[in-house]
């Protein structure tokens, strides 16, 4: 049986994940961050190794100029707590819509991330990162679901309700 310490700080843990995952979609950089450790280490996301910060200043305005819609899902979270340290793995689905010239386009990604979490300062959240790629495509979306045109779209910035929630 889990005691309930471990169920809290497996809790955070999760909702680090899910606040990274908000922040890449919603192009939110604090929500980006907050799950990370000052000076945390993500690798393959370029050719190089780099810190959290130098990742939102180059990613989030890539996401921004690339695609018109993300979204970005963790699933199959298995945590392993050893002291000050867990070592956790999650599957992600991420979704990139790209519009422009022609019809637009579905990028999927299907892979993991591999996180060391640490607790400094009484907080659990990345130190570093490792992301896996498992299968990717691109496909043309020719059509879209019936109702598509009067849904309200999505926001990509803190206009969007979820931000305007009171506590």
């Amino acid at each position: 049986m889990i005691d309930p310490q471990e169920l809290s700080e497996r809790a955070e843990i999760v909702d680090g994940l899910f606040s990274y995952t908000r922040g890449i979609d919603r192009l939110d950089k604090e929500s980006v961050i907050s799950a990370f450790h000052p000076g945390a280490i993500l690798n393959n996301y370029g050719p190089e190794p780099m810190p959290i910060e130098d990742f939102v200043e180059y990613a989030l305005p890539s996401l921004q100029k690339r695609y018109s819609a993300t979204q970005h899902r963790v699933s199959n979270i298995r945590v392993e707590i050893s002291q000050d340290k867990a070592l956790v793995e999650s599957y992600v689905l991420a979704y990139h819509i790209e519009s422009g010239e022609g019809p637009m386009r579905l990028h999927t990604f299907n892979g993991r991330y591999i996180d060391t979490f640490t607790l400094l300062d009484g907080h659990w959240k990345i130190s570093e990162r490792f992301l896996r790629n498992d299968w990717s495509k691109i496909e043309d979306i020719t059509d879209e679901m019936a109702g598509s045109s009067v849904w309200a779209k999505s926001g990509r910035d803190t206009n969007d309700p979820i931000y305007s929630f009171e506590k």
